[in-house]
């Protein structure tokens, strides 16, 4: 059985889930997996990448995306230096909704590290010269404000790695062309979704003309890398939006946030809201605020 590293062992400040790791690979790692994800950067040397039943040959320059459910390890190494940043999967303290709208993004931090799982998937992301200079800039500025706790540290931490993986993201989208037509017509989906969730006339059908493929190869691509349906993710997506409506503003009507989430029919709203959380809207938001005056 593998060994399963744990995200909390390695940070440094408990109250952010965030770590910043300088691995330093002079002999194998063995196969392994963690509770959290990692996007790590090979800074100098060589080796193999093992990942579920799959191996990739690794250089100084690859960036890869590890869910934390994968197993994954090293051989073969030769002074393999890697840069590991390690974060909560289900909720990346850096993300934001303009990222989730970038095709690189998608492509690279959703669709890629399940692809390496499921297939030999012979894409990556390798920086030329200048790109490594610039990236390796951003991870100094990261380090030191990881390590050196200074006030108002976590803004500058989550700026910095904001703008790191808003980088990233465009590089790999400028590399789309490398990408198979299966990744760049599943991140064009996703990314449409993103940008339309709210309009209530979004479906399996608008959704597969936006990424120009038949309705039967989404529902196919979607099965195949999201274990899911496209419309499934679709309410998956709404439901989450009504989360961050029914949390931030208490003003709004259940009947409003429904709209707002994409839904038509706010007893369809909250029949797949108990469905997904267990209690319905209004009962949601009655635990949050008895939850905000109890802390």
């Amino acid at each position: 059985m593998s060994v399963v590293y744990q995200l909390r062992s390695h940070q440094k400040h408990s109250h952010l889930k965030f770590a910043y790791l300088d691995g330093h690979h002079h002999s194998d790692f063995a196969a392994h997996k963690h509770d959290f994800s990692e996007l790590f950067f090979v800074t100098s040397g060589s080796g193999k990448h093992t990942v579920a039943d799959h191996e990739y040959p690794i250089r100084k320059g690859d960036v890869f995306v590890i869910n934390g459910d994968i197993e994954h390890g090293f051989r073969d190494v030769k002074k393999l230096e890697v840069v590991n940043l390690m974060f909560d999967a289900k909720r990346p303290f850096f993300e934001l909704p303009s990222m989730r709208q970038l095709p690189g993004y998608q492509a690279m931090f959703k669709i890629e590290p399940i692809a390496r799982q499921t297939t030999e998937y012979k894409a990556k992301l390798t920086l030329d010269r200048q790109q490594l200079f610039e990236i390796e800039h951003l991870l100094t500025v990261i380090k030191t404000e990881y390590e050196s706790y200074q006030p108002a540290f976590e803004v500058m931490l989550t700026s910095s790695m904001q703008q790191l993986v808003i980088r990233l993201a465009r590089i790999y989208q400028d590399s789309s062309s490398d990408l198979p037509l299966t990744t760049i017509a599943l991140s064009r989906a996703l990314v449409f979704i993103e940008q339309h969730f709210t309009d209530a006339g979004v479906n399996s059908d608008t959704i597969a003309k936006a990424a120009f493929i038949s309705k039967r190869q989404l529902e196919r691509l979607f099965r195949q890398f999201m274990d899911t349906s496209p419309n499934q993710y679709l309410k998956q997506v709404q439901l989450n939006y009504a989360v961050k409506l029914l949390d931030n503003d208490s003003d709004l009507t259940i009947q409003s946030i429904s709209e707002r989430s994409g839904f038509s029919d706010s007893n369809y709203f909250s029949k797949c809201f108990k469905q997904q959380f267990g209690c319905s809207p209004r009962g949601y938001r009655k635990l949050a605020v008895a939850a905000e005056k109890g802390g």
